[in-house]
């Protein structure tokens, strides 16, 4: 779920055989039955603080999606649903214990309890979590997968939980069990499920800073292999630009949208070109200082030093040129650090999925994220 539109896929995931020496299974080809798409309109809308109030186009967007999804396949195991900013919010948790007596085994009812601690300090009034992972788990200072079993003094834990308003977990749940009541629901924010992606593709031999580009906001993280850490975000995305060029050039949407293609292909009649740069430059300029704001407490022309060898552009305007050009003459002029943003498209990852080309450029690669790398066997 976006902020330009709810997409699905329906699709079957195929499992390899183990390597041989190993237990592990590895993820296999994955066939696309459909892909689905329900174009939504929240501009005006304000979906903001506590309360999340959701317009109610929404439910009628649930409805249509899993319908659809009804229609091509009357069976479903399990539904992968990643939400994006703002429609969610992930808040960490932390909790060390001291043991009163450090010689006895650790329980498993005494790790639930802990987990049950971390969920209840995470908790934020009129939200519902609806996905948790487990960071990590140290018995006196030190990494380990599982606590039960183990002994020692200090017990620690951190977790991460994504929340989402009791109003849109309503909407999702309650159109998944008219269509799909006994398949088993799993969600993540669109920043987790990039980051699996990201994480099981090897991508970070160093930390990065990934700027997701949707349709109406921007979102700055920075990643490792260990986390993904929400930075800050920009209420400007693709739709944004497409209002300001469009109210320049007086054309509609659809059109600006063909423009911009032409534009980054460099096949644009050059009066044209000339009129949609005079637009484009003040427009990308605010998209620019929204960012920045984000990112002045990392980031200053004495500190370039601190900018991460990889910045990863992805979301929906990963597919226009503009957006990545701008970035690095950006950074360059305000942060004196030369980059050379890395563009995220679903294209990269076509040898994984058929029939090839279904899902394509950088507004997919969430879907393919869930299809791929989201672990569905936790049921």
């Amino acid at each position: 779920m976006g902020t330009a539109s709810i997409s699905a896929v329906v699709a079957v995931r195929h499992e390899k055989n183990p390597p041989a020496g190993g237990s592990k299974t590895i993820a296999g080809p994955c066939e696309i039955l459909k892909v689905l798409r329900y174009p939504i309109a929240l501009f005006g809308y304000q979906i903001s603080g506590e309360e999340k109030k959701l317009p109610f186009i929404l439910k009628d967007g649930f409805l249509k999606i899993f319908k659809d999804a009804y229609g091509v396949s009357r069976h479903i195991d399990v539904v992968l649903i990643a939400l994006a900013d703002p429609f969610f919010l992930d808040k960490k948790a932390q909790k060390k214990i001291e043991r009163a007596n450090p010689d006895k085994i650790i329980s498993e009812s005494e790790v639930d309890a802990v987990m049950k601690s971390l969920g209840e300090s995470a908790a934020v009034k009129n939200l519902f979590a609806v996905g948790q992972e487990v960071l990590s788990v140290k018995i006196n200072g030190y990494n380990i997968e599982n606590a039960a079993g183990y002994k020692g003094r200090a017990l620690e834990a951190e977790m991460i939980f994504t929340l989402i308003s009791r109003t849109l977990k309503d909407y999702i749940e309650n159109a998944r069990e008219k269509f799909f009541p006994k398949a088993v629901a799993r969600y993540y924010s669109d920043s987790r499920a990039l980051w699996r992606m990201l994480k099981m593709t090897e991508n970070f031999a160093d930390p990065a800073l990934v700027i997701d580009i949707g349709g109406e906001v921007t979102g700055i993280f920075w990643a490792d292999k260990n986390n993904i850490e929400h930075a800050g975000a920009a209420a400007f995305g693709i739709r944004t630009l497409a209002r300001r060029i469009s109210a320049s050039l007086k054309t509609d949407q659809q059109d600006t949208e063909a423009i911009f293609r032409k534009y980054t292909l460099g096949t644009l009649d050059e009066t044209l070109r000339m009129k949609l740069e005079r637009a484009l430059s003040p427009a990308l300029a605010d998209w620019w200082t929204s960012l920045k704001n984000a990112l002045k407490n990392t980031f200053t022309p004495a500190s370039a030093g601190v900018i991460p060898k990889k910045i990863i552009v992805s979301g929906g305007g990963a597919d226009f040129a503009l957006f990545s050009g701008f970035l690095k003459d950006s950074f360059k002029k305000d942060f004196g650090a030369e980059i050379e943003p890395q563009i995220l498209r679903s294209e990269a990852f076509q040898d994984m999925l058929y029939p090839s080309g279904t899902l394509a450029g950088g507004g997919d690669i969430i879907l393919l994220a869930l299809i791929l790398f989201a672990d569905a066997k936790k049921i």
